[in-house]
């Protein structure tokens, strides 16, 4: 009896030791086929702005992004996505700019990476962008709220150096990317940007004042830096991001936003 109870025992764990392999096997099958980061990035910077709406020229400040988003890989393809707030202080006239930013990008490898040290992405992406900005010295145009919505297209190239001697690792990535948004849609208020004393919500009178339109070629974005990959399969990069945003229309209703950062993105290897 005791014999068999044993056999029993000794089967059972012969099983869920088998089916244990069997499950860290397939773990790092999937672990090899598909690579996944946490990123967080913060950056300090500049912003500038011409809305001549208000204000007959180029004004500006200091710009402070904060993101948080995740990285997927596998074989020859790219998902990144990244939520943004960006906190500017506006110097001359005193002000405030509170922005929200989310972008959405897929990308296919166009070279394959085992044989060169050189990489090309070309991909498409969405992203939302909008602003809540408070100039109390423009009195009745003192708050105004913008927002650009539009799909594009993504190209980055990338350059792997620092090798180890056996080539089984490289240390520094330099890349550059370029982000072209094709279509969206604008928002932008108008000359009566805020608020109407006889209204007594001041988000309606916002609102309600915004004019929308359909936009071709909205601006562009440009990220230049370099990659740290440590061996355990995390990622520091330091880059300077170039964001341009433009209703593209003349006279009145012109706008243009650009901010000028520099960057320090963490990913954190799941």
């Amino acid at each position: 009896m005791i014999i068999k109870k044993t056999s029993r025992l000794l089967l059972f764990l012969l099983l869920a030791l088998g089916m244990s392999m069997g499950l860290s096997a397939q773990s790092q099958k999937i672990q090899k086929n598909n690579s996944f980061w946490i990123d967080l990035t913060t950056g300090v910077g500049s912003e500038s702005c011409y809305d001549n709406g208000t204000i007959p020229y180029h004004y500006g400040g200091v710009a402070i992004p904060v993101g948080i988003g995740f990285t997927d890989e596998w074989k020859r393809c790219h998902i990144e996505f990244e939520g943004q707030y960006i906190r500017s202080l506006i110097v001359e006239p005193s002000g405030n700019n509170n922005a929200f930013d989310a972008r959405l990008e897929f990308l296919y490898s166009c070279l394959k990476p085992s044989e060169s040290r050189w990489h090309f992405w070309s991909g498409v992406n969405m992203e939302g962008y909008g602003e809540i900005k408070s100039i109390p010295v423009l009195q009745n145009a003192s708050a105004s709220f913008s927002s650009f919505g539009h799909i594009g297209v993504v190209e980055k190239l990338a350059c792997d150096f620092g090798y180890t001697k056996d080539r089984s690792h490289h240390w520094m990535t330099a890349f550059f990317k370029l982000t072209l948004p094709i279509a969206g849609v604008v928002s932008r208020p108008d000359f009566m940007y805020v608020h109407d004393p006889m209204n007594t919500s001041v988000l309606a009178s916002i609102l309600s004042t915004n004019e929308k339109f359909f936009k071709i070629f909205p601006g562009a974005t440009t990220d230049l830096g370099l990659t740290l990959n440590l061996r355990n399969g995390n990622r520091i990069s330091l880059f300077y991001s170039w964001d341009y945003l433009t209703t593209g229309k003349k006279g009145a209703y012109r706008y243009d936003n650009a901010y000028h950062t520099v960057n320090l993105s963490f990913m954190f290897k799941l």
